[in-house]
């Protein structure tokens, strides 16, 4: 999760998006994100060389594909722009209420979000 500051001067290739669970796009399937991170860049030794994230749109499917895209070392984000409902299933009745799912589900695989400090080093930011 990260915080994106105006000032930021970002490459190009900085980040890369995975939109799921569009009507018109791709579904939300966590097995098809190691096909879809076989695409991105690479260092000389298969890292990854960007920073990637998923935007998963739709009901209690994007709960998995969050987790997967976390054990994974990608970005997540949630708010009610992206889905109603949390993990159980419940109708969410903030963002803060997905924010929240979303840390928890983090902390389960041994992820944080980044701290706004944090956040502004990857994003290069001075401020």
């Amino acid at each position: 999760m990260f915080l994106c500051v105006p000032s930021c001067k970002l490459p190009s290739d900085f980040i890369s998006y995975a939109t799921t669970g569009v009507a018109s796009g791709m579904p939300a399937k966590p097995e098809w994100l190691p096909l879809l991170l076989s695409e991105l860049p690479t260092t000389n030794e298969g890292s990854i060389s960007t920073e990637w994230q998923v935007i998963a749109i739709g009901r209690e499917e994007v709960w998995p594909l969050h987790r997967r895209c976390l054990e994974l070392g990608g970005n997540v984000r949630t708010g009610l722009e992206d889905t109603f409902y949390l993990p159980n299933g419940k109708r969410a009745q903030s963002s803060g209420q997905l924010v929240d799912a979303l840390v928890k589900l983090a902390q389960e695989v041994g992820r944080s979000p980044a701290t706004s400090a944090e956040t502004r080093s990857i994003l290069g930011c001075d401020l």
